[in-house]
């Protein structure tokens, strides 16, 4: 039997040229690689504390406003409202200020009703046209047609 080895064509290029020390690494470019981790590192640091003094304070606030609650509900308990009447309740003023949506309707409308009385010449012609067009046209009687004797040959492409 045929002895069937596979043998592995593709060869790895190595270099003759053999290794005497191993890459310098340049000090400069270390220190500074160093030195910029160390700002990252201290900026990361300030804006954690920073977080965390904003934390307290949100805390406190919240404490506050809890104990003022609790202080308006206290006295609510003790000096029941008084019965009196009611004065007539007025409705609250809105503000008479558009939103830019409604002004912007506003506009398109304006807008609209110009481009229409601008065009009224021409809304006006285009009627008139529509109503010639209906009305029969008066006939001549007695007149002769004209006709064109057609050309023989090559005719034109109009």
């Amino acid at each position: 039997m045929a002895d069937t080895q596979t043998v592995d064509i593709t060869q790895q290029v190595t270099s003759q040229i053999p290794i005497t020390s191993p890459s310098q690494k340049n000090p400069k470019r270390v220190a500074a690689g160093k030195a910029g981790a160390e700002k990252k590192r201290q900026a990361r640091e300030e804006q954690n504390k920073k977080l965390a003094e904003a934390d307290d304070i949100i805390a406190k606030e919240r404490l506050r406003k809890a104990e003022e609650e609790a202080k308006k509900a206290e006295a609510a308990v003790v000096d029941p409202p008084v019965e009196m009447e009611a004065p007539v309740a007025t409705p609250v003023a809105e503000s008479q200020t558009l939103t830019t949506t409604q002004w912007l309707s506003i506009a398109s409308i304006i807008v609209s009703l110009a481009a229409i009385y601008y065009k009224r010449e021409e809304i006006k012609g285009t009627i008139a046209k529509i109503k010639l067009a209906k009305a029969p046209a008066p006939v001549a009687l007695n007149e002769p047609v004209l006709t064109v004797p057609k050309k023989k040959g090559i005719r034109s492409m109009d």
